[in-house]
């Protein structure tokens, strides 16, 4: 019965481990540009794309850093 009980201590600490939420308060890779109904947010997914609104992954051209496309997207919309 101890062993069982063991057991069941254990398998419940691993789960309550692996299931720990891996959100730590936001991408930290995310800018965000504009107000209102127009505005976007851009995430560096480290891996040579982005995503613009948490949708989909573009290429980051050759030669243009996230930075790069970040301030652009954002002169974009707040030319509007």
């Amino acid at each position: 019965m101890k062993q069982f009980m063991l057991s069941t201590v254990c398998a419940f600490v691993l789960i309550l481990t692996s299931c720990g939420s891996d959100d730590d308060g936001g991408n930290s890779n995310c800018r965000s540009c504009g107000t209102g109904i127009v505005s976007i947010e851009l995430c560096d997914n480290g891996d040579g794309t982005y995503s613009v609104n948490g949708e989909g992954n573009v290429d980051i051209p050759e030669g243009t850093t996230f930075d790069e496309i970040v301030t652009a997207s954002c002169a974009a919309i707040n030319a509007q």
